[in-house]
């Protein structure tokens, strides 16, 4: 415009929409019941990469909000986890930005289970923190590297990618399964389990519960369809007592 090939904007006027989620169609990036519960079993004894897989696939959270958060963060009295920030990369640094969106900014409930892994984290890590001393560079972030730097995010994926290569029998995989699964997996629990899409919007952090149902539209489906044949069942079972 300044050395005026055109005379206004183009762009002016344009409504940027808030950055949201665009993962519709049919999920195959999951694990059924069987398999979560086969891959937890892998995990079970402790290390730092242990804790963070299951912690994704308990809380749902995605990898970047669980590498930013932070010890002050987690009310082990109350058992929540606010999430409010997100470790991010952009010119050869890592960095704590702002979640994804609005809604991402939440507190979810976590279980006995979650609370004991994670004091058992913070007890090996303090053990680790002794060892570095002052080096430390991050004393209130849950996940670090050895040295109490940032957990690169690529390197868990990297780390990741190579455990489920060598679990795929055990886990009896036969589609490719990211770390963003986890997430999708936590989702589709909660769902087969009757929880409200409303419920598993919030705790997700989706910017609305209707990307929630587009995104998981296949497994709602199902669920409904399990739904009414529960009703049917119970009200046309032989010989049922009211």
């Amino acid at each position: 415009m300044k050395q005026k090939y055109i005379v206004e904007n183009p762009c002016s006027g344009a409504i940027w929409k808030e950055n949201t989620e665009v993962e519709y169609g049919k999920i195959e990036n999951v694990l059924d019941l069987k398999q979560a519960q086969t891959l937890m079993s892998l995990l079970e004894e402790y290390s730092c990469f242990n804790t963070i897989i299951k912690l994704l696939l308990l809380t749902g959270m995605r990898s970047g909000e669980c590498l930013g958060l932070r010890w002050s963060s987690i009310d082990f009295d109350k058992g929540t986890i606010f999430i409010d920030r997100t470790l991010s990369y952009a010119e050869n640094t890592w960095y704590l930005s702002t979640p994804k969106t609005s809604r991402s900014v939440r507190t979810i409930s976590i279980d006995s289970t979650a609370i004991e892994m994670l004091k058992k984290h913070r007890e090996e890590q303090d053990k680790q923190k002794e060892i570095v001393g002052t080096a430390w560079q991050h004393p209130d972030m849950v996940f670090t590297s050895c040295t109490g730097h940032w957990y690169d995010r690529s390197l868990l994926n990297k780390q990741f990618k190579r455990f489920i290569e060598n679990h795929k029998q055990e886990l009896e995989l036969n589609h490719k399964f990211t770390i963003h699964g986890l997430r999708h997996t936590n989702a589709a629990v909660l769902l087969y389990a009757g929880e409200d899409i409303e419920n598993i919007s919030a705790h997700l952090g989706h910017a609305s519960s209707d990307i929630t149902s587009r995104v998981y539209a296949h497994m709602y489906a199902e669920v409904r369809i399990r739904m009414a044949k529960t009703v049917s069942g119970a009200l046309f079972e032989k010989n049922k007592t009211l």
